[in-house]
């Protein structure tokens, strides 16, 4: 591996680091929607789908990048601008008294604005690099293979840090890891693409492509129905907080584990995804496996329960979503390449937050109207039924056929 290479593997490192490190702050995020806001599921769960508002929408933010060169240059200048932005909006709500709906949710708008925008032009750098390369799937097997190994310290840590410090101290250790990802951009060894027109004229033309091409649009409705889990999220926090009666420290200690379960989870991917039509492999077990594994939420009644299903699902999502990322990857168009990335990646944002949405205001009248496990039990198979829905796409959605047994 040349130095070059090592650095930008250094760079997804870094960058996915420092977002992952953010997560410290989540746990806390949610106490405070419940004990200091007062928020019941239904309503939590409408204030997380606000402030992630920006994850939706995240190819306007790639067409800044790819569109809008500084000084002809599409990824450094963004980069270091979006994580002084988000440090900002970490420090500014550090300092906030007297937390209200409002301004709460306005500066927690303006970080995911800046972890967005950050998030798009690594992605881009990612697409543009391994499509040379053919590595998109290893260098995203780093990527999220290091934000899942930060929920071995965000987990614990987070749990820690919602039952003993302060909101202000939280904040403002969330503002540090940021400016890690300003330094790193000064890894990426990037060409000039010329002025704003030039530029501009490359990415609408990849755009055009992308907007007639079948194969991205059944991509595209293959993640939705795969990552629409109703049964995760604000739910299944409510679940554990009040019907399972678990700890901040036990809750903390399940997100530590599933880091370590998604850290072997990119592992495997990375190896597998080497091989021949891995990728495409893994896309099928993602529907065939994976709805059967969903079914396995009717087991999620205790602490022994909660730690067995969050290693298994997080080892198996992980593999199951980088194999549709990669797929996702492979399909950007030259030119628009974090734009294209985006609008993938935006479709996985736009199903977590309508069925974290959704979840949330079911689990709360299920819970209420029958109890807490039958709640969570409709969800379960709420979400069963919305992975297997992705069967028929399948056959649209790959590029070729593999030797698994699928669709014709």
């Amino acid at each position: 591996m040349t130095p070059r290479e090592k650095r930008l593997y250094g760079f997804f490192a870094v960058v996915y680091f420092a977002e992952g490190m953010a997560g410290l702050a989540y746990e806390p995020v949610g106490y405070l929607l419940k004990d200091v806001l007062h928020l019941g599921p239904g309503r939590s769960a409408a204030f997380i789908a606000w402030m992630t508002l920006p994850l939706t929408v995240k190819p306007l933010f790639g067409l800044i990048t790819d569109l809008l060169p500084w000084s002809g240059r599409r990824r450094v200048p963004h980069m270091i601008a979006v994580s002084l932005l988000t440090t900002a909006g970490w420090s500014l709500l550090a300092f906030t008294r007297g937390y209200r709906y409002g301004p709460t949710l306005a500066l927690l708008l303006l970080v995911n604005v800046g972890f967005v925008l950050l998030d798009v032009v690594c992605d881009g750098v990612m697409v543009e690099r391994g499509q040379d390369r053919g590595k998109t799937g290893p260098y995203q097997a780093v990527q999220i293979g290091t934000l899942y190994a930060t929920l071995i310290l965000t987990g614990l840590g987070g749990g820690w840090l919602a039952a003993h410090a302060s909101y202000k101290s939280v904040f403002l250790l969330a503002a540090v890891f940021p400016l890690l990802t300003a330094l790193s951009a000064f890894w990426i060894d990037e060409p000039c693409v010329g002025r704003v027109p030039e530029a501009a004229a490359r990415g609408w033309a990849g755009l055009k492509t992308l907007a007639v091409d079948p194969r991205a649009w059944a991509v595209a409705a293959a993640i939705f129905l795969w990552d629409f889990c109703p049964f995760l999220g604000t739910a299944q926090f409510y679940y554990q907080s009040v019907a399972l009666k678990l700890s901040p420290e036990f809750i903390g200690l399940i997100t530590t584990v599933g880091g370590l379960a998604g850290v072997a989870g990119a592992a495997l991917f990375g190896r597998w995804s080497s091989r021949s039509g891995g990728t495409e492999t893994i896309a099928r077990l993602s529907v065939s496996l994976g709805g059967c594994l969903s079914l396995l939420y009717l087991f999620y009644v205790g602490p022994w329960s909660t730690l067995i299903l969050t290693v298994l699902f997080s080892l198996t999502g992980v593999v199951f979503r980088l194999a549709w990322m990669d797929l996702a990857a492979r399909a950007c168009p030259e030119g628009a390449e974090a734009t294209a990335f985006a609008a993938f990646m935006a479709v996985f944002n736009i199903a977590a937050s309508a069925s974290n949405w959704a979840g949330g205001a079911l689990y709360e009248r299920l819970a209420a109207s029958r109890t807490p496990y039958f709640a969570m039990a409709a969800l379960s198979l709420a979400g069963t039924a919305c992975t297997f829905a992705c069967w028929p796409l399948l056959r649209w959605a790959l590029p070729r056929k593999t030797g698994f047994i699928g669709p014709r």
